[in-house]
């Protein structure tokens, strides 16, 4: 999952963290980051109770892993 479809769900950045029981400060890391871990979708995915769903393709470490250089 994006952060965006994330967001969307959740209303706020603050129900985000809430949800994953972080700080809002690392919510907002991840959305700089470019998403959330795969682990932290997963939590996401079973905190909406399966309106979300985690994508390994959508982990910002997984999109760098997959470049050329």
């Amino acid at each position: 999952m994006t952060y965006d479809e994330a967001l969307k769900h959740f209303g706020t950045g603050r129900a985000i963290g809430d949800a994953l029981r972080v700080t809002g400060s690392r919510v907002s890391q991840c959305r700089t980051a470019g998403g959330f871990s795969y682990p932290m979708q997963c939590v996401l995915e079973k905190e909406s109770r399966g309106a979300l769903v985690a994508r390994r393709d959508d982990d910002p470490a997984q999109v760098l892993g997959n470049s050329a250089a």
